[in-house]
Parts: structure tokens; sequence; C-alpha cells
């Protein structure tokens, strides 16, 4: 598992910027991109510097708007098994990280790019993005994650599957998969579910879809703009900020294909 830290230990400073990203990205917790960074000295701080004007202006939430509708895969059949009540707490769940997804997968794709070296001209183009709809809103919380470590051994194997030739090993246990968690029976029913669509390449394919969009998109969303160059006291680190940004840019694109067919199911 990826060292992280966690929202309820972080100190004075990374608190301070977890509440940032809490308000300014919508969403009712701090994702596992952005705790692992916490991680890293200066990186999160770094990270905040070069997105923060990107989501006060509201771009980069209609760019991962965009990026969220890119590659749609077969419906997934699953029967939930819930009561009414927690049918729609573990809706609110993936509806919170079906927002928080496109989001976090557009400032990897952001990071991954100003790290690069790569100029920050345009290629092509870029298309106007002022009336793309927004992501929904999320909800005002979610329930506590669980650690993986208090799966129970069947449950921590069946989600241990869920990757592909993109993540495997990359030692990512996904906030998704923690939160649902706490409906034990139907994380394992989702994960049987989803386990088909791991072994016969369809996820990778739309993940792959999705993050090559954001590819994209990434260097139109920021050029011509004064980007937060890589702070100083970083360089030291960066080699970890780079594997960090690598490993979560092809998690993420995953985690928003079966964000959106859990929903759909």
């Amino acid at each position: 598992m990826l060292l992280e830290v966690p929202e309820d230990a972080a100190p004075p400073p990374i608190a301070h910027l977890y509440g940032e990203i809490r308000t300014h990205m919508g969403v009712p917790f701090v994702a596992l991109f952005y705790r692992n960074l916490a991680g890293i000295d200066g990186a999160l701080a770094w990270m905040w510097d070069a997105i923060a004007p990107l989501l006060a202006s509201g771009d980069l939430q209609r760019v991962a708007a965009r990026i969220s509708r890119t590659g749609a895969g077969r419906p997934l059949h699953l029967s939930p098994g819930l009561s009414a009540g927690d049918r729609r707490a573990v809706g609110a769940v993936v509806a919170a990280y079906n927002r928080a997804n496109p989001i976090n997968y557009t400032c990897a794709a952001l990071l991954d790019h100003i790290l690069s070296g790569r100029s920050r001209e345009a290629t092509e183009p870029r298309t106007s993005i002022s009336d793309e709809p927004l992501l929904p809103l999320a909800p005002d919380s979610v329930p506590p994650m669980v650690a993986p470590d208090a799966f129970p051994p069947d449950l921590r194997a069946a989600v241990g599957r869920l990757e592909s030739a993109d993540t495997t090993g990359d030692g990512i246990v996904p906030s998704l998969y923690r939160h649902l968690a706490n409906w034990p029976e139907f994380l394992g029913a989702a994960a049987t579910a989803l386990s088909e669509r791991f072994d016969d390449g369809s996820i990778l394919t739309s993940a792959r879809a999705v993050a090559a969009a954001g590819r994209r998109e990434a260097p139109l969303l920021i050029a011509g703009q004064d980007i937060a160059p890589v702070h100083a006291n970083l360089m030291a680190h960066r080699a970890a900020v780079t594997d960090s940004v690598e490993k979560f840019s092809r998690r993420i694109p995953e985690m928003i294909v079966v964000g959106r067919l859990l929903a759909a199911a």
C-alpha cells in the first residue's frame, strides 16, 4: 500500500490544504492521490499552487466533466441487495466519487504535463468549454472509510483483483472501495461483477480512452497561462512526485469507469 497522510492525522499545514481541496473541489473527502502527495515534502503545496487558479475559474471542472463522459462501457449487471436506505447511502458514495475522480484525473494529467517539461503552448486550437455542463454536486458527507487491513480476507482478495495491465502492483487500494466496505456484501457482489470486466479488458479499454482525453485536454487547459513552477525544495523529491503522478494517472481513469458502471447499475 502507498503511504498517505490521513485526513484525521494531518498536521496543521496539510490540514489547511485538505480543507481547501474539499471546499474548492466540492467533495466531502480528500482523495488518496492528494493524501499520498501530502507524504512527500512540499508536493501537496506545489500541486495546490498549480491547480487552484484553474479551479477558481471553473475551467478545470468543465474539462473534468468533458473527460468523464469519455469511453463508456457496456452496462454492468448487478443486483445491489440493499435496503432502500442503504441503497441511497451507497448511491451517495458513488456520486461523490463520480464528481471527485474526473477532477482528480484532470489534476494528475496537468501535473504530469508540468513535470514533463513539455511546452505549455497548445498544439491544436482550444475548443470552447464555457458552455460545458459542470459535474453534478456531491453529497455533503459520506461514512468513514474502512481501513484495508480491516477488510475480511475474502473481500480484500476480491478487491485486490480489480486491477488491469496498467495498474497491477501499484499498491493502491482505491478509496471508493474503502468507503463501500461499509457494505461488505454489496462490495463483494460489485467486485465479482467488476472482475469480469477487468478480465475481459473492457475496463482497460475504456480507462485508456479516458486517460487519452485527459492528456489531450491538459495542455490546452494551461496553454499560455502562468503555472506555478516546481518548487525548489521539491526537486529533491521529484522522482517520488513523478512516480505518484504516474501511478494515479493510470489508476484514476479506471476508477472513473468503475464509478460510472456502479452508478448505472
